[in-house]
C-alpha cells in the first residue's frame, strides 16, 4: 500500500503533466488509483466488520455452563459473566473448584453451540 502511494507521489511530482491528444491533463490514472483505494478499503472491511459481528453475538449469547476455549487454549464451563466489566469467570476443575477470570476478549469461540449444530446437521 505505501509503495502504491510512493509511485502516486512520484508520478504527480514529475514536472510534466500527461497530456491527452486533446490538449488537456489526462486524469484516467488518479482516478484509477483513487477507485482501486477504495475497492481494497471495502473488500478488507467488510470480511473484518463480519468476523467482528459474528464474535460480538457469540459473547452476547455465552451464558452459565457453556463450554468455552480461551484464545490461550483453555477450556473450562462458564461460571459467571460479568459485561459491565468486561470479564469472565470460568470454571477450570470441579474436583477442586478452581475459576479463572478472563477478559471477554479472550473468549475463542463456545464449544458447547459447536456440538449442538453439528448433531443438528445429521
Amino acid at each position: 500500500m505505501a509503495n502504491l502511494l510512493t509511485f502516486a507521489f512520484v508520478l504527480f511530482a514529475q514536472n510534466e503533466v500527461p497530456q491527452r491528444n486533446g490538449g488537456g491533463p489526462d486524469f484516467t490514472l488518479p482516478i484509477l488509483l483513487i477507485c482501486g483505494v477504495f475497492i481494497m478499503f471495502f473488500v478488507m472491511s467488510l470480511p473484518q466488520k463480519r468476523e467482528r459481528k459474528r464474535w460480538n453475538d457469540m459473547v452476547e449469547a455465552l451464558k452459565k455452563n457453556d463450554r468455552v476455549l480461551m484464545s490461550s487454549g483453555i477450556i473450562g464451563k462458564v461460571h459467571l459473566v460479568q459485561k459491565d466489566k468486561n470479564e469472565i469467570v470460568i470454571k477450570i476443575d470441579d474436583d477442586t473448584n478452581t475459576k479463572m477470570t478472563f477478559s471477554l476478549g479472550a473468549v475463542s469461540r463456545i464449544l458447547e453451540q459447536q456440538n449442538k449444530e453439528s448433531s443438528d446437521a445429521k
